[in-house]
């Protein structure tokens, strides 16, 4: 175990080796972010990271046991020129056969099924492989099975970034909410509808907002997951089932989006005082069982949740002992989401589970 007052050249270096599944916005985030942080990640906790591996669906799939230099996965157009050996087929043979000791996934979601990571996350752990993932589907449609499975293991299955970006929500449930009940969860959680709802009470178009924030790597070339409360769905019901013990699923969900709000509807909570934000709910009705709602609410200016502009979220945990705790993260970013991804894999290695 590393200790802080270790002379730098006493400590023993844990090498860990990384197989990125996706190379996206936020995963080439992530190979920026990683050279960036290594002397204090060497220096503060004796971990050397290293790339040995990247899949993806249109760029090609390399490994090289002996490291791929992030900077230069960067620059190249095919990352089958980085590859050595064997032509890898498929992602789920990059995750079967890749030498890595974690797999930190960022791939495409479907919100309806959660695959295909779902899939290639149970596979990277039944290979004996650390999971990090900024996925929401794996933890939406398979948490239970996933933790399992790592805890059979003694591996690390994180997801940090699935919520909120780098903000250390899951963190505090799993190191700091300890024997507490969570009794209800309400917040802001899609940094892109409320950067749109913001943009349209300042008078400008939906149009303009959803373009800024494709532009900036927040939004996808299809935003329909977002506009349509389907990223939110999903974000509220991991943190139900990983805060609340519940078993949702996104059609669990009590769902309305943002594609019917218009400048009118704006205008009218701003003329009341308040404001109009994409609110998500989990709570316990009287019989005891949890529910999720995501829905177009108009928020009392006293409310936490009325002061988050552009792409800020904010999150407030109920619980039986400290009544409320609210999180609130500013403008979001893929290297936000990457850096979740980095500390996840710091976690881990430390032991943590």
């Amino acid at each position: 175990m590393y200790n802080r007052s270790m002379e730098s050249d006493s400590i023993e270096i844990q090498h860990i080796k990384l197989g990125l599944l996706g190379f996206g916005n936020v995963l080439k985030a992530f190979a920026e972010l990683l050279p960036e942080k290594a002397d204090i990640i060497r220096t503060h906790y004796g971990i050397e990271f290293s790339i040995v591996g990247i899949a993806t669906n249109s760029h090609g799939i390399a490994i090289n046991p002996k490291g791929i230099d992030p900077i230069t996965a960067l620059e190249v157009d095919d990352l089958r020129s980085l590859h050595q050996g064997k032509t890898i087929p498929d992602a789920m043979s990059f995750v079967q056969q890749c030498p890595a000791d974690m797999i930190l996934e960022a791939i495409w979601v479907n919100p309806k099924t959660g695959q295909p990571a779902l899939d290639l996350c149970r596979a990277a752990l039944q290979a004996g492989k650390h999971v990090i993932t900024a996925n929401k589907g794996p933890v939406a449609f398979g948490f239970r099975e996933l933790n399992a499975l790592a805890a059979q293991q003694n591996l690390g299955f994180f997801f940090e970034s699935t919520v909120m970006d780098g903000t250390p929500l899951h963190s505090i449930g799993r190191e700091a909410l300890l024997a507490v009940e969570v009794t209800g969860i309400r917040g802001v959680l899609n940094s892109t509808t409320n950067a749109i709802l913001t943009h349209m009470e300042e008078g400008g178009s939906f149009e303009e907002a959803l373009r800024e924030m494709q532009e900036a790597g927040v939004a996808e070339t299809d935003p329909s997951n977002d506009i349509d409360g389907w990223d939110a769905a999903i974000k509220i019901v991991i943190l139900a089932n990983t805060l609340m013990g519940a078993d949702l699923r996104p059609d669990d969900v009590d769902r309305e989006g943002i594609r019917e709000v218009t400048y009118e509807d704006i205008q009218a909570a701003v003329d009341d005082g308040m404001t109009l934000k994409l609110v998500c709910e989990a709570y316990r009705d009287e019989d005891g069982i949890v529910q999720a709602s995501v829905q177009p609410t108009t928020v009392e200016p006293d409310d936490p949740l009325a002061w988050l502009d552009d792409t800020a979220s904010a999150v407030t945990i109920f619980t039986d002992v400290i009544e409320e705790i609210t999180i609130r993260e500013g403008p979001a970013s893929p290297r936000t989401t990457a850096y979740g991804m980095l500390v996840d894999a710091i976690n881990i290695t430390r032991g943590r589970r």
